[in-house]
């Protein structure tokens, strides 16, 4: 950004980033807060940073950086608060798929933002149908959203599988029919229902892998499933992984069985590698594509998932779909446009409270 300095607060741990940031020469403050919430806590580490820094706009992302931010706000009623909108996290695909208690903990969860969403001043969000979703979630005025996607490098994903002959070798996947998988392990991921339908295609196509490339809670119920659909030679856990470039250019196909998201940063990845997906029909991964150039199916629809697998084994028009897809998300997703555009909007909404 040329016209707007940065200053990063990290609340609960330092994470991979913050070491990028300060590589990039920007200020960033880490807070390594314990408890799960530590909202006073919070303020009062804060307080101190704004007054050094004198920041024009707060912007908060996620749930409990909305909440210590609003807080924030009532100290600081001049400085601009900016939230953000990145996942469907009120939606009804969410709810439908949660035990009653989960139902119960989401809708406090919701009640708490959408009691304190009347002092954030503007919103940023991801997509289109988050933005209709939460907007209506948390009675938030439409006109205080603005859309701007998330961005990615396209220079990143421009390899092959030619250009990464070690991995091949490590992971000895040649001759393999590939079916690639990355996100958090967790329900709403779907990553269970894919278990389910790719044991199905492997018992006819048994030259095929299923590999998925991500961490989290689900990893035990994941190693059952595959131990007792008796898998453990043909589906890979790879855990946290920082070449998804490379394996993106290993996998045949990209398969995306999510229940909802914000702007799923994995699968315009998965568009911009060109690889063919099979995706949920959702409204959020429907708006990475002009139109059909992916093969869709109901959330939880194990049956329709293993059907649209076994069909993008068979389709030959997969080069045409994927450029249509690839030329798009190069248009939409580039992180200088999107750089761009996040700075537009510091500029506008400061020069709006200057007038």
């Amino acid at each position: 950004m040329q016209h707007v300095i940065p200053v990063f607060i990290n609340l609960y741990g330092a994470g991979n980033l913050t070491s990028k940031l300060e590589n990039k020469g920007v200020s960033v403050y880490s807070l390594n807060i314990a408890k799960t919430y530590g909202f006073n806590e919070a303020v009062s580490q804060i307080v101190p940073i704004i007054e050094k820094e004198k920041p024009e706009i707060i912007h908060s992302t996620l749930y409990r950086a909305d909440l210590i931010a609003r807080k924030l706000k009532s100290i600081f009623p001049d400085i601009i608060l900016v939230g953000s909108f990145v996942s469907n996290s009120y939606g009804l695909n969410r709810y439908r798929h949660l035990s009653t208690l989960s139902k119960l903990k989401l809708f406090s969860t919701q009640l708490k933002d959408r009691l304190t969403a009347g002092k954030v001043d503007f919103f940023l969000c991801n997509s289109n149908a988050i933005k209709k979703t939460n907007v209506k979630a948390l009675n938030v005025d439409g006109n205080k959203v603005q859309v701007i996607y998330r961005g990615r490098c396209l220079e990143d994903f421009n390899t092959s599988i030619e250009a990464q002959p070690s991995l091949l070798r490590e992971l000895d996947w040649i001759g393999q029919k590939i079916f690639l998988n990355v996100g958090r392990l967790n329900k709403g991921k779907g990553q269970i229902d894919l278990l389910k339908a790719f044991s199905v295609i492997n018992k006819e196509n048994p030259n095929t892998l299923l590999v998925i490339a991500g961490e989290g809670s689900l990893r035990r119920e994941l190693e059952k499933l595959i131990r007792e659909l008796q898998l453990q030679k043909k589906v890979f856990l790879m855990g946290y992984r920082e070449d998804i470039p490379s394996l993106l250019a290993l996998a045949d196909f990209f398969v995306f069985p999510t229940y909802f998201e914000g702007l799923p940063g994995s699968l315009v990845e998965a568009i911009i590698s060109k690889t063919p997906a099979i995706v949920s029909d959702i409204p959020e991964n429907r708006e990475c594509f002009p139109g059909d150039e992916a093969l869709f199916f109901p959330p939880g629809d194990i049956n329709k998932l293993s059907r649209q697998m076994k069909q993008a084994l068979e389709m030959d028009d997969w080069e045409s779909r994927t450029d249509k897809a690839a030329t798009n998300a190069s248009e939409k997703f580039n992180i200088q446009r999107i750089s761009k555009d996040y700075e537009n909007f510091y500029q506008k909404i400061f020069r709006q409270k200057n007038i």
